[in-house]
C-alpha cells in the first residue's frame, strides 16, 4: 500500500472528523463587523481553536494582533492597506511544520472572518449551530471558507497521524479582515509567512483556480437641483430643479454602454473565466422627499479587472481611470451635466493575481488534483481572493482550490458536501506529498 493509498483511507475512514471540526469552527460566530475598529464576536475563539489543533501536531505556531495604523503607514497606497483597521480582538494565525529539509515549502491559507446571517427567519437552520443533514454541512462560513480551513487542516493531520514527514515546511496561515478588503493577509506576509507555492482554500468546486478578478468599489454622486414635485417650478438662475432621478437614469444607461463595449473588448475577458469583467450597479440612493424633485443621486457599484490590467503597484488605477474618463463623456453628453459633472469616490481597491498555467506548483497540484480523482482542468475565480497579496507581495504563487460551491457564499442556508470536503482534503494531502519532497 503506498502513501498515497494510506493517506486516502486514512481521509475517508475520518470523513466524520472533518465535518465535526468544520461544525466546530463555524459555531464560532467570527462574522466581520463593518466598523473595521470591532472584533466580530468569536474571532479570536476560532484562531485558538486551530492554534491548538496546530500545537497538537507539532507546528511552531505564531498567533498576533496586527498592528493596523502601523501597517497603513507601511504601506499607504498599496494593496490591502486602508486606514482606520485595528485589530484588537481579532488575531491572525500562523504556524509552520518544519520538514526533514531539501525540499519545496507549501503554504495553506484561509480567512475565519464570515459576513453576517442576515434575517433569521431566511434560514432553514441557526446559521451558527451547525447541523449535518444528508451529508452536508449547513452553517454560515461552511463554504465561504471555513470548509477550506477544515479540509486544509485534516490534510495536515493526515499526514501527522500517518507519521508521513516532508521534506519541506509545511506552512499554515488563517486570517481575518478578508470579507472587508484583505489587510489581515497583509498582515501575514508582512508578518515573513512565505513559502515556494501556495493553496487559498477558497470554494471554487474543487477546481484550481491560478486567477482572480480584482475588484474596484466606488461612487458616483449627481448633483440635481431640488424643487416641489406638483408644482410649477421658480428659478432664480434660470435653470430651474434637475432631476437627479433622470441624472441617474442617464448615467446607468451609460454604464450599460460601458459594459455592452467590455464584453467584446479582449483586455476584460479571460479564456478561464467564464464572464467578462463589468461594472456592477450594487446601489441606487436618490431623492430626499417624496413630494419633491431629488437634489442628488449616488450610485455605488463594483467594478472587476484582471491581472493583465495592474497598474504600477499592481492595484487597479488604469481601470479607474478608464471608469473616470468614460463618466466624463457621459457629462458631456448633457447640457446640465457638462457644467455640473458627475464626482467619483473610490470606496476599495482590492488587488489581483495570475499563477503562469505553466508553473511547476501548478502542473504538480494538477497531478495531485488528478489523483484524488477529482477533475484538472484549471479554473478562473470569479469573485476577488487574496492570492494578490502572498503572490505579487510575498513572492508565494498561490493559487485558489477549496470545496463547496461558491454560489452559497454570503447566502442564506449556506451548505458544503462533505464527501466534497473530503476530496478537498486528500487533493490538499496529495499536493503536500508531491511538491514538499
Amino acid at each position: 500500500m503506498t502513501d498515497f493509498d494510506r493517506i486516502s483511507g486514512w481521509l475517508d475512514d475520518h470523513a466524520d472528523t472533518l465535518a465535526r471540526t468544520l461544525c466546530e469552527m463555524i459555531d464560532f460566530p467570527s462574522i466581520v463587523k463593518a466598523d473595521p475598529t470591532e472584533a466580530g464576536p468569536g474571532e479570536r475563539d476560532c484562531q485558538h481553536y486551530l492554534k491548538a489543533r496546530l500545537e497538537a501536531m507539532g507546528m511552531e505556531t505564531d498567533l498576533w494582533e496586527p498592528d493596523g495604523p502601523a501597517l497603513y503607514a507601511k504601506y499607504e497606497g498599496r494593496a490591502g492597506a486602508h486606514k482606520g483597521r485595528t485589530f484588537d480582538g481579532r488575531p491572525n494565525l500562523g504556524g509552520v511544520l518544519r520538514g526533514t529539509g531539501g525540499g519545496k515549502s507549501l503554504m495553506l491559507t484561509g480567512h475565519i472572518d464570515v459576513v453576517p446571517p442576515g434575517p433569521a427567519e431566511h434560514w432553514k437552520t441557526d446559521p451558527f449551530k451547525a447541523e449535518v443533514i444528508d451529508g452536508r454541512v449547513h452553517g454560515r462560513g461552511a463554504v465561504d471558507m471555513k470548509g477550506g480551513v477544515a479540509a486544509m487542516l485534516l490534510a495536515v493531520e493526515a499526514l501527522h497521524a500517518l507519521d508521513i514527514r516532508l521534506k519541506g515546511d509545511i506552512v499554515f496561515t488563517t486570517v481575518v479582515d478578508e470579507e472587508i478588503g484583505g489587510m489581515g493577509s497583509l498582515a501575514m506576509v508582512d508578518r515573513g509567512f512565505r513559502a515556494d507555492a501556495g493553496i487559498m482554500t477558497e470554494p471554487t468546486d474543487n477546481r484550481i483556480a491560478p486567477l482572480c478578478h480584482g475588484i474596484l468599489w466606488g461612487r458616483i454622486i449627481l448633483d440635481g437641483i431640488g424643487g416641489h414635485a406638483e408644482l410649477v417650478p421658480k428659478s432664480w438662475d434660470a435653470t430651474g430643479p434637475v432631476d437627479a432621478v433622470q441624472l441617474v437614469r442617464q448615467m446607468l444607461d451609460g454604464i450599460d454602454i460601458l459594459n455592452r463595449r467590455w464584453q467584446w473588448d479582449p483586455r476584460k475577458n479571460h479564456p478561464l473565466m467564464p464572464l467578462p469583467n463589468q461594472v456592477m450597479v450594487t446601489q441606487i440612493n436618490v431623492g430626499e422627499h417624496p413630494a419633491s424633485i431629488a437634489g442628488r443621486g449616488v450610485i455605488t457599484f463594483d467594478a472587476q479587472y484582471l491581472p493583465s490590467e495592474h497598474d504600477e503597484v499592481n492595484l487597479g488605477g488604469r481601470v479607474k481611470r478608464e471608469i473616470e474618463e468614460h463618466i466624463a463623456r457621459i457629462c458631456e453628453a448633457d447640457p446640465y451635466l457638462r457644467k455640473v459633472p458627475a464626482r467619483v469616490e473610490w470606496i476599495l481597491d482590492a488587488d489581483c493575481a495570475e499563477v503562469p498555467q505553466d508553473h511547476p506548483f501548478v502542473t504538480a497540484f494538477q497531478g495531485a488534483v488528478s489523483d484524488a480523482a477529482l477533475n484538472p482542468a484549471l479554473d478562473g475565480f470569479g469573485a476577488h481572493s487574496d492570492i494578490g497579496l502572498p503572490t505579487t507581495l510575498g513572492g508565494t504563487p498561490t493559487v485558489n482550490f477549496g470545496p463547496g460551491d461558491p454560489g452559497f457564499a454570503h447566502q442564506p442556508n449556506e451548505q458544503v458536501p462533505v464527501a466534497d470536503l473530503v476530496a478537498c482534503a486528500k487533493a490538499i494531502a496529495f499536493a503536500l506529498m508531491r511538491w514538499c519532497n
